[in-house]
């Protein structure tokens, strides 16, 4: 019977550890969000007025230790009781869930307090017609679903991944694929995705208005009827290869850039 006891006990604490962590925050008169973070993150609309952050997995790298976590959560508590964590980056603003949010005007600047090696994976909710601003300079990758506002995105090696979003958008990938799928495009600014090593993905509505610029030294693959620029009788150069067209007479500008990578254009 104790032996069930404790089996019953272990996994209790087990789920503790196991669940979420999470913070709020109110977004009144808040236009643009801006994320600082070394993770993979997802980000999703929500028809609230907050932010939401939640985590799995908080503190849960126990590195060479050889006992199990339960314990090692035990005592980290036991450690730290009547003390704070200090960071770098700055004091943490969010219960110790190490993130530093600061308002500036109508900006929310978030930054992600700790390393790659401290988190696994980052949930966040916003309003769907925020701006976002999201920048990850090591391992990080994000994926955006849901929004009708503007979008900015930059890596160094993790993916970039946006599902029905209208722009306007601009993405920087190093060495990362990226792969955006409009529900409709905003007219109002140019888009522009750029991967220096990675495949680009776009996919927009077949009546999109679009003036094109694609640019790569890879291959370009498209379902849309391309009017490719009449050679005039010059021999074409290989190399870089350089497309500008119409699409529906032709609307917002939508550049895409491959350095080394493919280019998808595809009609939904």
């Amino acid at each position: 019977m104790r032996k069930l006891i404790t089996i019953a006990t272990l996994l209790l604490m087990s789920v503790a550890y196991g669940q979420k962590k999470s913070f709020t925050y109110k977004l009144q008169g808040i236009k643009t969000v801006k994320i600082d973070t070394d993770t993979k993150v997802k980000i999703t609309a929500s028809g609230t007025n907050e932010l939401i952050i939640k985590e799995k997995g908080y503190d849960n790298h126990c590195g060479d230790c050889e006992h199990d976590q339960d314990k090692h959560h035990k005592s980290l508590k036991e450690k730290t009781k009547g003390l704070k964590a200090i960071y770098p980056g700055g004091e943490d603003s969010t219960d110790g869930m190490g993130f530093s949010i600061e308002k500036s005007g109508n900006v929310l600047n978030i930054v992600d307090l700790l390393s790659h090696v401290k988190r696994n994976n980052l949930f966040i909710t916003l309003p769907k017609n925020i701006n976002i601003i999201f920048d990850t300079p090591n391992l990080g990758a994000v994926e955006v679903i849901g929004f009708t506002s503007e979008v900015e995105a930059k890596t160094n090696v993790g993916a970039i991944v946006m599902k029905d979003v209208t722009g306007p958008i601009t993405v920087n990938a190093n060495a990362a694929n990226v792969n955006i799928e409009f529900s409709k495009v905003n007219q109002s600014s140019p888009i522009t995705i750029f991967s220096n090593v990675g495949e680009i993905d776009v996919t927009i509505p077949e009546n999109t208005k679009a003036n094109l610029d694609l640019r790569t030294r890879g291959t370009f693959y498209t379902n849309f009827d391309i009017e490719m620029p009449k050679k005039d009788g010059l021999k074409a150069v290989r190399g870089s290869q350089k497309i500008s067209s119409a699409l529906n007479n032709g609307g917002v500008q939508i550049k895409l850039k491959s350095t080394m990578g493919n280019i998808y254009l595809r009609k939904k």
